[in-house]
């Protein structure tokens, strides 16, 4: 029988929602690398994180509102394949994709995987579920 706190529990937890993240259909694709960066890391014996370091991530989970994007050092924007440069460029905004919203939400709906289950029993796998169920998880920006 497991006590908690257990970090080996904790990362199985945290592996248990980046698998969820990084589900077919949840995250975004269009090279990978979004899929790629999602990571999974114990910080104590009670908390772990998981996240991407993606530049763009931030954009694609929360949105972008439409802006005009105006050169910052040159008098015209100019990029390969453009017929002429510009003076600025109307960008339409990104409509935001909290995939990392909605695997917290599918991780407290979801029994746990049998890896925990075996590793801390099923009495207290059931009470685990309840406890998730119960207080949410909570999607933190940096």
């Amino acid at each position: 029988m497991v006590t908690l706190p257990d970090r080996r529990l904790m990362q199985m937890l945290a592996e248990h929602l980046r698998e969820i993240a990084q589900r077919q259909g949840n995250i975004p694709w269009r090279t990978g690398n979004l899929y790629k960066s999602i990571i999974a890391r114990v910080i104590s014996d009670s908390e772990a994180t998981v996240g991407t370091n993606v530049l763009y991530a931030r954009a694609v989970h929360d949105g972008r509102p439409p802006m005009v994007i105006k050169p910052a050092r040159k008098k015209a924007l100019y990029w390969k394949g453009a017929a002429h440069p510009v003076k600025a460029v109307k960008h339409p905004g990104i409509k935001p994709n909290p995939y990392l919203a909605r695997a917290a939400e599918r991780f407290t709906r979801e029994p746990l995987p049998p890896d925990i289950r075996a590793y801390v029993g099923e009495e207290m796998a059931r009470a685990l579920e309840a406890h998730f169920k119960s207080l949410g998880l909570e999607v933190r920006r940096r």
